[in-house]
């Protein structure tokens, strides 16, 4: 497969993940298991303090308790295909999912790397505590809304959409690939993909959503069909 691209596409990584996965199923069983419950890839990012590649994920739902554990992998091996050699990369997995690569050159990963070529050296792992970029952007952009009114909301997994340029931070999951989501001045949205208008806005301040949301998500079907 050829991909013509100045830097990794979602589609990259996503061949990325799933050969890590295989490739490591005897000794990390429950990565693979963890990727098999769950296909919520969204998007990819550059992050540059680590540099690496950062995957942004929906709600983990359905990711039992006992992979709900965050940790550094050391000791995977990729082929460069530049040096002819197998370099060792750090792989972040938060509950079981990859979402940290880091490399030292992020957008040419897959021009340096092949993606189905491994070797495994010292394997170990080393349990961190991660928190999501994401929520820190959305906790500021909601810091004037109440505590109640936080925890009607699901923020502990939000992340990062970026639709035509624009920048989205998801509250409420909706199911299918379809959020509530709000931008860096307050406005609320809801993201739906299966509608000719994907975006649109639903209310000028988060406020103004509550007296259209009290906690109850089935309140908000109709305007995500709209």
């Amino acid at each position: 497969m050829i991909f013509f691209n100045f830097k990794p596409t979602r589609k990259h990584i996503e061949i990325f993940e799933q050969n890590v996965a295989e490739f490591l199923k005897n000794d990390f069983p429950k990565i693979k298991e963890a990727l098999a419950l769950s296909s919520d890839f969204h998007s990819i990012q550059f992050p540059k303090k680590p540099s690496g590649i950062y995957i942004s994920r929906g709600q983990q739902e359905r990711i039992p308790l006992e992979y709900k554990i965050n940790f550094d992998l050391y000791g995977l091996k990729v082929f460069n295909k530049k040096n002819k050699q197998y370099e060792e990369i750090i792989l972040f997995y938060n509950q079981h999912l990859l979402t940290l690569i880091e490399t030292k050159n992020p957008r040419n990963f897959h021009k340096t790397y092949d993606l189905y070529k491994f070797q495994i050296g010292d394997l170990k792992t080393k349990e961190i505590n991660f928190e999501n970029p994401d929520r820190k952007i959305t906790l500021k952009i909601l810091k004037e809304v109440s505590k109640d009114k936080l925890k009607q909301l699901e923020i502990e997994n939000t992340f990062e959409i970026e639709i035509n340029q624009n920048l989205y931070y998801t509250i409420l999951n909706m199911k299918n690939g379809n959020y509530i989501a709000v931008d860096k001045s307050g406005k609320v949205y809801r993201l739906n993909h299966q509608q000719i208008e994907k975006v649109k806005k639903i209310s000028n301040t988060v406020d103004d959503f509550f007296d259209l949301y009290q906690g109850n998500k089935s309140n908000l079907v109709h305007i995500m069909n709209q």
